[in-house]
């Protein structure tokens, strides 16, 4: 008796931990639902747009998203499966045009990065966001909340700006840089406008977006800068000029800087810059 019921034991707590091993991962189907509990919860979403027809949307189902790495890299996120025939709304809203596409969002629902297609390399790089991508967007819901109550609130957009700027988030960094710099607050507190130009423009420098980062640059000396804020935003637009194989704005901002900054030690950096820059092949403007 003894040995029965050790046996059926057993059996129980095998089909027990077998069923909790292949728990899947749990697909939210309305979207306005889910965005409403990442919004309150600070959870990331995960997008998978898929229809009936998709054979490559099919593949991925039963070869990548059962995978046990991948159930337990989507947990931190509310995963939800959008059709790409019945969610026009949201098709439209995310760009898709082609499937299988995974997108992958802030709470607000604004993307953060996307992924087309089903091969060895989106899954690869599927894998490595899942790993770099920010989980817990908690300590953001006190700015969320803010901007419920007034969209344009500068301090929450500015916060907001910061943190997804630390967390390499860059493009929708700017963004909400671009929006608090609108807004009346930002305007008349000096250190966090500067705050927010020099750090639209270090992101654009880091993606390699030298024709944006030299125009808020110029935006910025517009403001009529002094110090080392000057001479910092002198030496992005010399960096981004050369870049942007704008060679004749470069030596003109590197006079300028020799001008207003003679004892500058970027000086001898900005016109390696704009040396390295000249002997490169030209780059389509």
């Amino acid at each position: 008796m003894k040995k029965i019921f050790t046996a059926s034991f057993i059996l129980i707590f095998s089909t027990l931990v077998t069923f909790a091993q292949t728990e899947g991962i749990v697909w939210e189907k309305d979207f306005k639902k889910a965005q409403q509990a990442a919004r309150l919860s600070g959870k990331p979403l995960l997008l998978d747009f898929t229809a009936v027809w998709c054979k490559p949307c099919q593949m991925m189902d039963k070869e990548f998203w059962v995978r046990e790495d991948v159930i337990q890299a989507s947990k931190p996120f509310i995963a939800v499966k959008i059709d790409f025939d019945n969610e026009k709304g949201v098709v439209s809203k995310y760009g898709v045009s082609a499937i299988p596409f995974v997108v992958f969002t802030d709470p607000l629902g604004n993307m953060i990065t996307f992924r087309r297609g089903f091969s060895k390399k989106n899954v690869n790089e599927l894998n490595m966001i899942f790993d770099e991508m920010p989980k817990d967007f908690s300590p953001m819901i006190k700015f969320y909340d803010a901007l419920d109550l007034k969209k344009d609130d500068g301090v929450a957009l500015f916060q907001i700006a910061n943190a997804y700027r630390g967390a390499k988030m860059l493009s929708l960094s700017n963004e909400f840089y671009k929006k608090a710099l609108k807004t009346s607050e930002i305007q008349a507190d000096l250190e966090k406008k500067t705050n927010a130009f020099l750090s639209l423009a270090v992101n654009y420098l880091n993606v390699q977006d030298y024709k944006q980062a030299v125009e808020i640059m110029e935006d910025f000396l517009k403001t009529k800068p002094a110090g080392e804020f000057k001479e910092t935003a002198l030496y992005f637009l010399i960096f981004g000029s050369a870049n942007y194989n704008k060679m004749k704005d470069a030596d003109k901002y590197l006079q300028m800087m020799k001008t207003e900054f003679p004892a500058s030690a970027n000086i001898v950096k900005a016109e390696a810059i704009i040396e390295k820059a000249k002997n490169q092949p030209k780059k389509e403007k």
